[in-house]
């Protein structure tokens, strides 16, 4: 029976250990501290339910669906987010606007202006980029859609999801599906048609889509994958050393020792060059540790409802760079999601800092509190103080597929060439989203 060696007991170690099980492989997860799902993290405060980390799943393909499906018990915890999750803002001049649902809203939405909106006309007729040529996210927006509809949707999209900054985001690695849809259909707009044309001839899909969570939180996932896995799952695992030994690898951990015949890491970037790799491995590993992470503060707030004027009747409001205020964004999860807040309450979360403003990320929440309660008094209406706070801080928060990133996946790409029996699967490889890192673990190889 192939052994594997699997470090780390985040979504992407539990998500392979399991794929691999149903292969019938045997694993051993170990996880250096006393808790696992790495980044995923919900926290139960008097009655509000809140993510510290991710906050939902996409769901978006059968795959991923079946996936999840496969983990025992897994399905009945399962949630799909309400229609007002459809619904997302934008601020521009101090207001909240709503972003445009379909072609008749974008025709009257006040968000941009009409030169903005008769620019997108010409989107169809810009040449694709080379192929050898890399791009920043803001210059491909830029360039197809124009100034106006960069810094009004790219911009805050591109700070929601990577909290980072487009000008300096390669858009063949950070977004890849917008770059293949221009290679290969020419652009933005007709990649789209041709997206909803082949969605037609394909007919109903065979699972539902949308955004999904559980009931009692995100982390019922990994832990309902470390359920499943049992005793395979070694937490406070102290990682002596991981040496190859003719062709398998021996680790040693908490005074054991074993032989497995792969090892899979799964840990950060910036955790490598820490970690008790044999010599020549670590020196390979090392152009990784340059991966930027910048910190990213996740504040969640409490309020009676009657304290907020916004209806809230959305998923969130992102906040353009240029609007110059303290936040990058905020969701409002009690919408979407039953149970997130007591009756007549609602739940805010608030992202600050990440790399358009590192120096605002902060441990302090009174600072914190202090800082984005003007933002959100004037974007939201907010008249009182929050009734229930709570802070978490990511010191290094989510990778950045800054231009040039090409180079890291080479590097990575090499060193497993080089290292028979070595995997590193992790959300700097394939994309940083949960979807991405399921969709990698089942894709493991065996």
């Amino acid at each position: 029976m192939t052994k594997v060696c699997i470090i780390g007991a985040g979504i992407s170690g539990l998500a392979t250990a399991w794929k691999l099980q149903q292969h019938g492989v045997e694993c051993t997860i170990l996880e250096k501290s006393h808790r696992i799902g790495g980044a995923i993290q919900s926290e139960h405060i008097g009655g509000y339910l809140l993510e510290t980390g991710p906050n939902s799943i996409q769901l978006n393909n059968r795959e991923i669906a079946q996936f999840l499906e496969s983990i025992p018990g897994l399905k009945q915890q399962q949630i799909f987010a309400k229609a007002e999750a459809q619904k997302r803002f934008l601020v521009r001049d101090g207001r909240v606007y709503s972003v445009p649902m379909n072609l008749l809203q974008a025709l009257a939405t006040p968000l941009w202006s009409l030169s903005a909106k008769l620019r997108v006309l010409k989107e169809p007729f810009i040449s694709r980029s080379t192929e050898s040529k890399e791009e920043s996210i803001a210059d491909f927006a830029c360039r197809r859609l124009g100034n106006e509809l960069y810094r009004y949707a790219i911009n805050p999209l591109v700070g929601g999801i990577y909290a980072g900054k487009p000008e300096d985001l390669s858009l063949r690695y950070g977004f890849p599906k917008l770059y293949e849809l221009e290679q290969k259909h020419g652009g933005l707009i007709r990649g789209a048609l041709a997206k909803m044309r082949a969605s037609k001839n394909q007919g109903k899909p065979r699972h539902k889509k949308g955004i999904i969570s559980y009931k009692d939180g995100l982390d019922v996932l990994p832990n309902y994958l470390s359920r499943a896995l049992g005793s395979r799952v070694q937490t406070n695992a102290q990682i002596e050393s991981i040496q190859k030994i003719d062709s398998e690898w021996k680790v040693d951990w908490n005074g054991k020792s074993k032989n497995f015949n792969q090892v899979i890491l799964t840990i950060p970037a910036f955790a490598l060059s820490k970690f008790p790799l044999q010599a020549d491995l670590k020196t390979a590993l090392a152009p990784l540790d340059a991966i930027k992470y910048p910190p990213v503060s996740v504040l969640s707030l409490g309020f009676k409802k009657e304290a907020v004027k916004h209806k809230l009747d959305g998923f969130g409001v992102l906040v353009p760079e240029c609007e110059r205020r303290s936040i990058l964004g905020v969701l409002f999860p009690s919408s979407y999601f039953k149970g997130r807040a007591p009756d007549g309450s609602v739940l805010l979360t608030v992202f600050i800092g990440g790399a358009r403003q590192p120096e605002l990320s902060s441990h302090d929440a009174t600072t914190l509190i202090e800082r984005v309660l003007p933002d959100l008094t004037e974007l939201l209406g907010i008249h009182d103080k929050p009734i229930m706070q709570h802070l978490t801080h990511w010191p290094q928060a989510i990778p950045q597929y800054e231009l040039g990133y090409g180079r890291y996946l080479e590097t990575i790409s090499i060193v497993e060439a080089a290292h028979p029996g070595l995997q590193i699967i992790a959300n700097y490889r394939n994309g940083i989203s949960l979807t991405n890192c399921l969709e990698t673990a089942m894709k493991v190889r065996i």
